[in-house]
């Protein structure tokens, strides 16, 4: 593997369109310290302001001596290098899983604050090779064999990973190439994490032919079989869903006659861009709300409610997951819906319609949908006193807007 090579796997991520600037996440590992030297002559030769960053954790005493190395070679290569401090860990929870979080979360403040849209990372061959074979052991199906994605959107940033289908002994040999030296985080030798143990796995396997490589391979094929279900699934969509009020209706008929797989995915999608989660709900939950679909019954799963109602199977927020939410007139409300109105009285607020509201409208009928989705629609309360339903009456003093509409659903089915 040349550094043309490794140049070209970074310019088919970018070209021909890149953009004017970029971040480099960069730790001081091999990886991440391959990606800023290659980034530097790729930002160069195409005229691209290029900024690096680090998160130190406040983890390890070591953190410091490799953000400096960073920020040395950031000032060899004449470019800017940011460091973010993250000090809330309470002890709670995964370590590693909230530090992620807590990365993710700095990088992204950082990034929207110097107009930066595309942040790439050092994921490698190995990293996705490790995290196959983590999900595997957890019985993960398609989507999760896919394992990582060259880029996705997340928190409004591309976040992009050119250097995924390299391995990591190819980025540290540029390294040495180049005379350059990295650090070696003393985390990569504790057994007591996951990843390490299916680090010391593939070793093992690596016999029998079941290498970086080939589980790379595996990543790679599930991807294409995972983007040909969300394909199916978006067409599924279009022919059996539609969408009143902030409720997705699925028409029942279609349904019933789906693959199984396919109708899942739709049900997931639709608790996705009800709940505004980015992960999935549980295959074993899903199933139970699949069973209740096929008896007819109403279910509730992570914040939404399922219910059958004549032809359609209507998917709507849940009213105990928004019963205590509450916002200012113009502010969103469950993140989805946004109130307006000619009165901008400081004691209105925006809560769900509930039982108290809706037993003083008749008209919720007219809507045609599940009186438990009229139940957690937004309403404009004053203390105890309706002041309006907006979505019951859409009439010139009030208004109810939906902040992703059905266009953001059928984008998100082909989206990762």
């Amino acid at each position: 593997m040349t550094e043309n090579d490794l140049v070209n796997a970074i310019e088919a991520q970018f070209l021909p369109n890149p953009p004017s600037k970029v971040g480099v996440a960069v730790s001081g590992g091999g990886d991440s310290m391959a990606l800023l030297v290659l980034m530097a002559s790729f930002a160069q030769k195409h005229n691209i302001e290029l900024l690096a960053i680090s998160v130190d954790h406040g983890l390890r005493d070591e953190a410091r001596a490799e953000i400096k190395l960073v920020t040395d070679l950031c000032g060899a290569l004449g470019l800017a290098h940011h460091v973010e401090y993250w000090s809330s860990w309470d002890g709670a929870g995964n370590l590693q899983s909230s530090a992620r979080t807590a990365r993710y979360e700095l990088i992204t403040g950082w990034a929207l604050s110097n107009g930066i849209s595309a942040i790439v990372l050092g994921h490698t061959a190995d990293d996705q090779a490790e995290t196959v074979l983590m999900r595997l052991a957890r019985g993960a199906g398609v989507d999760g064999l896919a394992a990582m994605a060259p880029s996705h959107l997340a928190y409004g940033i591309n976040w992009i990973r050119p250097l995924l289908w390299e391995s990591r002994e190819t980025l540290r040999n540029y390294l040495r190439q180049k005379d350059l030296s990295w650090a070696d985080d003393p985390s990569n030798e504790n057994r007591d994490f996951e990843r390490i143990r299916m680090r010391d796995a593939l070793e093992v396997l690596a016999p029998l032919g079941i290498t970086v490589q080939s589980l790379s391979n595996v990543a790679g094929n599930m991807a294409d079989a995972r983007n040909a279900l969300d394909w199916h699934t978006f067409l599924a969509a279009k022919d059996a869903c539609i969408f009143e009020h902030g409720v997705v209706g699925i028409d029942l008929t279609i349904y019933r006659k789906l693959p199984v797989e396919i109708a899942r995915r739709l049900l997931i999608r639709a608790i996705m861009w009800m709940n505004g989660s980015k992960y999935p709900s549980r295959r074993k939950a899903v199933l139970q709300v699949q069973n209740a679909i096929k008896k007819g019954v109403s279910a509730t799963l992570d914040g939404c409610q399922v219910s059958c109602k004549t032809s359609h199977i209507y998917v709507f927020r849940e009213l105990n997951a928004v019963r205590n939410q509450t916002c200012n007139i113009g502010d969103l409300w469950d993140d989805r819906w946004r109130l307006t109105g000619s009165e901008d009285d400081p004691k209105f607020e925006v809560r769900p319609l509930g039982e108290a509201g809706i037993k003083t409208l008749d008209t919720w009928r007219d809507l045609g949908l599940p009186r438990d989705a009229v139940l957690s629609l937004p309403a404009v309360w004053c203390g105890a006193k309706l002041v309006a339903a907006p979505i019951l009456d859409q009439g010139p003093n009030w208004h109810a807007e939906l902040e992703q509409d059905a266009h953001t659903f059928f984008a998100t089915l082909l989206s990762h």
